[in-house]
């Protein structure tokens, strides 16, 4: 079994993305507020909601962080994301992908054989955040390589340990969702 925690200095590049949301929903009030174009008001209930569902993560991560909790666990039934609480059995893994895109951090995607089940096996937040990752990354468990405290290798040797499925290093041309 093979263990991750968090590398501070990938969490602290997540923290800057995560507090402009809400740096843009106190500016979108004050010019709600003070009389601004009605334009404001739907950016404000954007940049909250926005807010609303980033900010908590980023926090969870940070205080995950200091506690030391683990980010990402190998073992031989699987893998699992702790800080979204989404598990992917080894049965259930097609692939995994190391995304490389320009500009961006590498991106480590654990692709299933049925998302739907994936999505299934969860609740609540964990399976709202399996299926936006698999929509938007090809995968319900995906991570930075910057936001590991083990170096890349080392965490796709354990997965080449654990299971069969194929590890695939992918370049991507564009920023856009894979496959597109």
């Amino acid at each position: 079994m093979l263990t991750v925690g968090y590398r501070w200095s990938g969490v602290a590049k997540a923290g800057i993305l995560a507090m402009l949301p809400p740096l843009a929903a106190g500016y979108a009030a004050y010019a709600v507020l003070d009389d601004g174009p009605l334009i404001s008001t739907p950016f404000l209930v954007a940049f909250v909601f926005v807010a609303l569902v980033f900010v908590p993560l980023f926090l969870r991560a940070v205080v995950r962080a200091l506690r030391g909790a683990p980010l990402l666990t190998i073992s031989e039934d699987g893998v699992t994301l702790h800080s979204a609480r989404v598990g992917l059995p080894w049965s259930n893994v097609a692939e995994v992908r190391v995304e490389r895109r320009p500009g961006r951090a590498e991106l480590l995607v654990f692709v299933p054989v049925d998302a739907g089940q994936v999505e299934t096996a969860h609740r609540g937040t964990a399976r709202w955040f399996a299926r936006s990752g698999s929509s938007r990354v090809g995968g319900p468990i995906f991570v930075r390589a910057d936001q590991l405290t083990l170096p890349l290798e080392e965490v796709l040797a354990a997965v080449r340990r654990s299971t069969s499925a194929p590890v695939r290093h992918r370049e991507l041309l564009r920023n856009g969702p894979p496959g597109h």
